[in-house]
């Protein structure tokens, strides 16, 4: 039975509380990750034949230490990443090619992706290019392709010297297995009281425009609900902040002062199951969360993306999931027009032909799945079927919720972290410091070295052009010409 370790922040039938997902972090920085990584689990599940285990260490977080573990724990280690081709990923990128190169089984990497700005211009990605080629390098040792999330990546790796990509979107589009069908037309109408699901990136070039957008959709429909995916906006609902009564704003919702804080119904998946189980009752998503539309979508709900940057823009091109650039979109945008464009025909046209090459790059990488070689994932979705996952946590909770004891020791705990980090960052300033002085004094040494040895060549050629002028031998001249010219 092949021994399969699938990195991802968690495991798909983990049944995270609000409580130990504060403690443990459990959705990183976006709990859309948990989608793709998910998705690849179901997708690996075969019975009989695989033994699918999860590493919970991100990958962002792994050493070169790490690499006789992963060697003695499976035979063979799935990456499922996401828009990790960027300038803040350069120094993650370095450490796990260092762990891959130590790595003795083969290294699977499944929808990684470049990210930059709705221009598509490979030039903005040359602060990573070298970073990416070690990652690059190192992972090609030991697989027969990478895959890629679209064909903006593929053309950069290309650019970059490499031939053996794959272009496979994203593996959570494929949740639902093979035969998935939106069967939605374009020109439908949504009812008079839409149940409308928000979506919006904290960080994005344009986030003035997404702001008015937010807003106007806000102002239509003020019961729509806002659903965050970030762990600080947790964090926010959670504890709160000071921003009213300061009279602070921010153009996106990371203030408990924005109106899709204060007014809206706002939301935090804690997992994907019961995310994409809540999206199932709503009308229409939109957004720039790529993964809030494409839990919308498995969950059968129309989504229409406000693409932002090329990883958004790129997937959505692939996939065939209706989108248009934010920078198109009207500040005065109104969701029934776009309800009315939302035409699902041409993804459901290319779902087959996109899920199969999924797993062509599987078999070409030596993995089995779930659909050609187990029961198609049957025994995946009975159990999280009779698994009962917490629903996403509301805003409503966190203001009427009693447990101040958990926030005091919480907060401690947080605090004790920090000052850690914070001392551990000391650490290795103070380290690095030392090395630099160290640095500083050899290269003083070796200027003070250089120097002395030029004053007495210098005092030494003197010495012979004194001597040359009193006696111009042979001799004196060959040694003067010599020395002149070095």
């Amino acid at each position: 039975m092949k021994r399969v370790l699938i990195q991802a922040g968690s495991h798909p039938f983990d049944t995270p509380t609000l409580e130990s997902t504060l403690v443990r972090n459990s959705i990183r920085g976006n709990v859309g990750n948990l989608m793709y990584t998910n998705a690849a689990y179901k997708h690996l599940s075969v019975p009989g034949r695989a033994e699918i285990q999860v590493d919970t260490k991100h990958f962002i977080d792994l050493t070169p230490e790490d690499a006789d573990r992963i060697n003695d724990a499976c035979d063979v280690f799935v990456i499922p990443m996401a828009n990790a081709f960027k300038r803040k990923f350069v120094p993650h990128l370095h450490i796990l090619a260092d762990v891959i190169g130590k790595l003795k089984v083969p290294v699977v990497v499944l929808g990684v992706g470049a990210q930059a700005s709705l221009a598509n211009d490979t030039a903005q990605l040359a602060p990573v290019d070298d970073a990416v080629k070690r990652f690059i390098g190192a992972v090609l040792d030991r697989s027969a392709s990478i895959g890629v999330r679209g064909e903006f990546t593929q053309r950069y790796l290309g650019e970059l010297g490499f031939a053996d990509v794959d272009v496979i979107g994203c593996p959570s589009v494929y949740l639902r297995g093979p035969g998935f069908r939106m069967g939605h037309a374009a020109g439908g109408a949504l009812p008079d009281r839409p149940r409308i699901a928000l979506s919006t990136a904290l960080r994005l070039a344009n986030s003035g425009l997404a702001a008015r957008i937010n807003e106007a959709i806000l102002r239509r429909h003020p019961d729509l609900t806002y659903f965050a995916q970030e762990g600080r906006d947790l964090q926010t609902l959670y504890w709160g902040d000071t921003s009213i009564a300061a009279g602070q704003q921010q153009p996106m919702p990371s203030l408990t002062s924005h109106p899709l804080i204060r007014s809206a119904d706002v939301c935090v998946p804690l997992e994907p199951h019961s995310w994409i189980d809540a999206l199932a009752g709503y009308d229409f998503a939109v957004g720039t969360r790529i993964h809030g539309n494409i839990a919308a979508l498995v969950a059968g709900t129309p989504a229409f993306v406000f693409a932002h940057d090329s990883r958004t823009l790129e997937l959505s091109r692939y996939h065939h999931i209706p989108h248009r650039a934010l920078t198109d979109l009207r500040p005065d945008t109104d969701v029934a027009e776009l309800y009315a464009q939302t035409d699902y025909t041409a993804f459901d046209e290319h779902y087959d032909e996109g899920f199969r090459r999924l797993l062509d790059f599987m078999t070409k990488n030596g993995l089995e799945n779930a659909y050609e070689h187990g029961d198609g994932g049957e025994a995946y979705d009975k159990r999280i079927a009779a698994t009962e996952f917490t629903p996403p946590f509301r805003r409503s909770e966190a203001e009427g919720k009693d447990d101040l004891l958990f926030r005091m020791t919480l907060l401690r705990e947080q605090n004790k972290e920090t000052a850690a980090r914070a001392a551990r960052a000391e650490k290795k300033a103070a380290a690095q410091a030392d090395r630099i002085k160290k640095l500083e004094t050899k290269l003083t040494t070796v200027q003070s070295s250089a120097a002395a040895k030029q004053r007495a060549l210098e005092k030494r050629l003197a010495a012979l052009e004194a001597q040359a002028k009193k006696k111009p031998s042979g001799k004196a001249r060959r040694l003067v010409k010599r020395l002149t010219s070095q």
